[in-house]
């Protein structure tokens, strides 16, 4: 079943941050919200989440999501909130907490955080303390966390922001991997490359509003895309298919 999003609108004070949004996010797929820094894509996740009040209507299962504990759904921010004298793998085994309550994991849960420590490169460091983890390891336990959730649906804030090319694209398999489990994957990117190498569906946002909602192949070629960053960027495919996206040279420069 599809998240069913209606006349979608978030105001902080005065001012409009989504505006007057309808769309359905398909269930077991990839979908990412692209466009410019202020276009309302965190806030968007933080709605579909519950976590931010908003006007008109987010549909999830049938079920209004706004103060819906009952659903399993894992968030990954782009700014955490670091938790002072906690290893790496306690903080992993957080992820369990939803399912078997803190202290309480079972065996099973112990070897599904081992098994998730190995994937997403942190084992071997599972008694570093959290605290004095670099960006990009910090990235790693944030989505290792939610990995150890086993949720229905995952929500990413620019999930590859701090993590060099190698990890990236180790990360994103890990994650795509979810979709085989039955889980509903929506996150944001800036790095619109990656975004149309693993995400099926593509949702283009600015100033709050979506230019255009659709299958990853058509988006990416489509004008809207190119509206979205000011015509400022450049779309080309290689031999292979893949398209790649680069922001235009300033023509001043």
């Amino acid at each position: 079943m599809t998240i069913v999003v209606t006349d979608l609108t978030v105001r902080y004070s005065e001012k409009v941050v989504l505006d007057d949004i309808s769309l359905e996010i398909a269930s077991e797929k990839w979908t990412c919200l692209v466009g410019p820094n202020g276009a309302g894509k965190t806030t968007f996740l933080k709605v579909l989440l519950g976590m931010a009040p908003y006007a008109g209507s987010i549909q999830d299962h049938g079920v209004e999501v706004f103060n819906n504990h009952k659903r399993n759904v894992a968030f990954v921010p782009q700014n955490p909130q670091i938790p002072q004298g906690m290893s790496v793998a306690e903080y992993v085994m957080l992820g369990r907490s939803k399912r078997e309550g803190w202290g309480n994991e079972s065996l099973t849960s112990r070897a599904y955080v081992h098994r998730v420590l190995q994937e997403t490169h942190l084992f071997g460091m599972q008694e570093n303390l959290v605290s004095h983890l670099s960006g990009g390891e910090m990235q790693r336990a944030l989505i290792a966390r939610a990995l150890a959730q086993e949720p229905e649906l995952i929500l990413l804030d620019e999930p590859t922001s701090a993590l060099d090319l190698h990890h990236q694209i180790s990360v994103l398999n890990n994650i795509e991997l979810l979709k085989e489990k039955g889980v509903t994957i929506i996150s944001t990117m800036h790095d619109i490359t990656l975004a149309a190498m693993f995400a099926e569906r593509i949702v283009i946002m600015k100033e709050g509003k979506v230019l255009l909602s659709g299958s990853a192949s058509d988006v990416i070629h489509s004008p809207e895309l190119k509206a979205a960053f000011d015509n400022r960027i450049d779309v080309y495919t290689l031999d292979t298919g893949r398209p790649v996206i680069v922001a235009s040279k300033d023509s001043k420069n």
